[in-house]
């Protein structure tokens, strides 16, 4: 294993919990692989880097390439997988992590190991800064049912530590949004 710098994208179903309670589950079925489709469509049509490690999470999809492998601007290329997603009428979340992550030397894919009758072992990452606070990001941005407190709604965020390895100064700095000590910024709706 290595550790190497990884900038993450991530992108969410804002309303997945909602549409699945009040849309039929036909609807509901195609709306989510929809979505889904979308957003591969565009890993795949849109190449951001030589590298890329997709996770499907059911309610986002997210994505990993090394900080040296990056073939694009992250920030405008995660705006146009929204834009495409909004032309569909989903409210999303996008963010754009960065961190130390662990992997493989050699590139190889992993079988699922039964552990026991019945039990099967699913890897879907090593360590990887970038996904923990592409989470931290996006789970403030739903509001808390049991404190009522607002989150932080739809919209596009970016790391601190993203903006500092792209090497980017903000010219007006958005008001900084904390989680489990990460820091973001939104960089609009």
């Amino acid at each position: 294993m290595i550790d190497e710098n990884a900038f993450g994208l991530l992108v969410s179903y804002f309303e997945i919990e909602d549409h699945e309670y009040a849309l039929e589950r036909e609807v509901f079925v195609r709306r989510f692989q929809l979505f889904r489709k979308i957003v591969l469509d565009v890993i795949t049509e849109l190449r951001i880097g030589g590298a890329v490690r997709v996770l499907d999470l059911g309610h986002a999809v997210y994505w990993e390439i090394a900080q040296e492998d990056d073939t694009q601007d992250p920030i405008p290329w995660l705006r146009t997988v929204r834009e495409r997603l909004a032309q569909q009428d989903f409210a999303t979340v996008g963010v754009l992590s960065h961190g130390g992550r662990w992997v493989p030397e050699e590139d190889a894919v992993r079988s699922a190991p039964e552990l026991a009758e019945g039990i099967t072992l699913l890897e879907v990452s090593s360590p990887s800064e970038p996904l923990r606070r592409a989470l931290y990001a996006e789970t403030q941005t739903h509001p808390d049912e049991t404190t009522g407190l607002a989150g932080w709604g739809p919209g596009l965020y970016i790391d601190t530590e993203a903006i500092e390895a792209l090497g980017r100064k903000l010219k007006n700095a958005p008001t900084p949004l904390s989680s489990a000590g990460a820091t973001f910024y939104r960089m609009g709706g």
